[in-house]
């Protein structure tokens, strides 16, 4: 490989900071608040032009609910959107066809275990990002907006500074705390910090995917069809027995993957749920498993991804309007412009949280979080499901005394990985993160010694 050495240049540090946030989704969101609400001056960077990343630019605007799922401040969040009107169930709409399970989607609410049917919210993209932006804003955390991270600045074993660039140039922000909400843990990367690139047991990662929806869409032609054919199996093998959709793949069993591979495996194939407003219809389009794309770490591999996902797009819309009752008049109405790259590199960190901590509810002593899960695989009595503990130690970036790793960044193996992610985990992970960094700004101490000895309410 050829290379080039860019000349030495002087970067204008335009700010100064005690934590400074890089990535503006639901995680950094989260961190920024809770910094800014324990006395912490703060810096949000986010590289688009909203805050809320693969749930609002993305079009990812379909969520759990309820306060076992989401809790903290993604609950305000939505609760801020509902008396607009912004955030439903949609299992309260009028023409959902059930109130248990929705054929046209994976996102059902029967009860699992000793669950009780859960909310299946969908949320104006564009109002969530502007409340969070007005979250954030009150509590005078700086946000900078359209700035692309691209490196950091680290002496011994600290970050002095991160660099972005915008519109103005290439610029530093300083700080004392730094906070990787970037969901691909970019900052560990540049920073020297370990990590190991995510892949299931088959060399695969998650597949990276775009968000896409339709206008126009006649719900009552589509779901009187759908009493005879209730997940569209039919009309689609029609489709492809005449030789269209051909990315389409069927999704692996349970039984064919490892418990924690049961409900996503990425292969293409028909996937939407109803949103919030009438007629419209949200759809998944992510690329094929097998081609084990690797989006967060190589842009040959995210460019081939978004230009076939396109193609898959295309196919598909033609597909609906062509066979299936209730597309003819529908039209696309966006495609969604931030390319969703489900699982990035995965940061090593104090501890990595494993699937076998998960199911075998493991305790800590430094817990920093609780969850649940809701995505085991069936046992003979039925869906269990389980409540585990997210350690303290997983926030700390190896190496660096004053790195703090959050969302899809904390330090866990993919197995681990896929009972994390989602909106709601994000936040509250987000909320442990910029607790930390706060406190230990306000105690003059490191993170790494920061005692936290109960999690999160």
């Amino acid at each position: 490989m050829k290379f080039i050495t860019e000349p030495a240049k002087e970067i204008p540090v335009v700010k100064s900071a005690d934590v400074v946030v890089v990535g503006g989704g639901p995680a950094g969101v989260g961190a920024a608040i809770r910094a800014a609400q324990n006395d912490a001056d703060t810096v949000l960077i986010e590289r688009f032009g909203s805050l809320g990343g693969n749930n609002t630019t993305g079009f990812m605007f379909i969520s759990r609910g309820g306060q076992e799922y989401l809790g903290g401040l993604a609950t305000e969040i939505l609760d801020g959107l509902r008396p607009m009107g912004y955030a439903v169930d949609i299992r309260t709409l009028e023409w959902f066809p059930d109130a248990h399970y929705n054929p046209l989607t994976h996102y059902y609410s029967a009860a699992i275990g000793d669950l009780p049917p859960q909310e299946r919210l969908a949320y104006d993209p564009d109002m969530t990002a502007y409340v969070m932006s007005n979250m954030v804003e009150e509590l005078g955390v700086k946000i900078m907006l359209r700035n692309l991270f691209v490196d950091v600045l680290v002496e011994g074993d600290t970050i002095k500074a991160v660099i972005v660039e915008n519109v103005s140039g290439r610029q530093a922000i300083e700080g004392k705390v730094f906070i990787d909400a970037t969901g691909c843990g970019d900052v560990v990367a540049r920073s020297g910090s370990p990590y190991v690139s995510a892949a299931d047991e088959m060399g695969f990662r998650m597949p990276t995917g775009l968000m896409w929806k339709m206008s126009g869409v006649t719900y009552e032609r589509l779901l009187e069809y759908q009493k005879e054919d209730p997940k569209l199996d039919k009309i689609t093998e029609m489709a492809r027995a005449e030789g269209e959709l051909p990315y389409y793949r069927p999704k692996k069993t349970g039984k064919e993957m490892k418990a924690y591979e049961r409900i996503y495996t990425g292969h293409p194939h028909l996937e939407m749920s109803p949103t919030l407003y009438p007629g419209e219809m949200l759809l998944w389009a992510p690329s094929v498993h097998e081609w084990a794309i690797n989006a967060a770490e190589n842009a040959e591999d995210l460019t081939r991804a978004e230009i076939h996902i396109r193609k898959q797009i295309v196919a598909e819309l033609s597909f609906l309007k062509k066979y299936v009752p209730g597309f003819e008049k529908a039209h696309i109405s966006g495609i969604s412009p931030f390319m969703g790259i489900r699982e990035g590199r995965h940061p090593i960190g104090e501890y990595v949280l494993r699937y076998e901590d998960i199911i075998s509810r493991r305790k800590f002593d430094d817990v920093a979080l609780r969850r649940k899960t809701f995505e085991l695989l069936p046992t003979e009595e039925g869906l269990s499901a389980v409540i585990f503990d997210i350690p303290y130690r997983c926030f700390l970036a190896k190496k660096l005394n004053n790195l703090l790793v959050t969302g899809g960044n904390i330090s866990m193996e993919h197995a681990a990985f896929l009972h994390v992610r989602g909106f709601g985990p994000s936040v509250r992970l987000g909320e442990v993160a910029g607790i930390a960094a706060a406190l230990s700004v306000k105690n003059k101490i490191k993170p790494k010694e920061l005692k936290w000895g109960a999690p999160l309410e």
